[in-house]
């Protein structure tokens, strides 16, 4: 009888690792992913800084091309489709620049002001989603493109 208790105690410790070691697992994927999402965003807002500069009086949205290139590109490395529509938050004091009325994917953009130049602030999100109490979450990932006039 000693032995069998003592196995269902392995037994328990061994379940306990092997379901920390999936929530470990997991949340890497995720915030990969969402990192990932996050630098290609910023790669692309880089490749058209040209064009954003031009387009300063259109302040309030990012140019349509823009826009379809960073959703081709999220649709192609499986970044996950946003069932509802995002508000994105003002940060610093800044709304984003990228307003999601029809959109599919969920990142937001913010346009900032220095005296150097232009930049862009990108936030992509990594999920996790646990079936069984039926819970979401989401958690931001931030990150910053270089100023405009340093581009080049």
């Amino acid at each position: 009888m000693k032995e069998s208790i003592g196995n269902a105690f392995i037994m328990g410790i061994v379940i306990t690792f092997i379901i920390i070691f999936m929530i470990f697992f997991a949340s890497s994927l995720a915030y990969t992913k969402a990192f990932k999402a996050k630098n290609k965003i910023v790669e692309i807002i880089e490749k058209y800084d040209d064009i954003l500069s031009q387009s300063a009086s259109e302040n309030s949205v990012l140019i349509n091309a823009v826009e379809a290139e960073i959703n081709e590109t999220l649709s192609g490395m499986g970044y996950r489709i946003s069932p509802t529509s995002n508000n994105c938050p003002s940060r610093n004091n800044v709304s984003a620049v990228r307003k999601q009325e029809t959109a599919n994917y969920e990142y937001c953009v913010y346009k900032y002001t220095t005296t150097k130049g232009n930049y862009y602030g990108v936030t992509a999100y990594m999920y996790f989603e646990i079936p069984i109490i039926g819970v979401g979450l989401r958690f931001p990932v931030y990150g910053e493109t270089k100023i405009s006039g340093i581009l080049g």
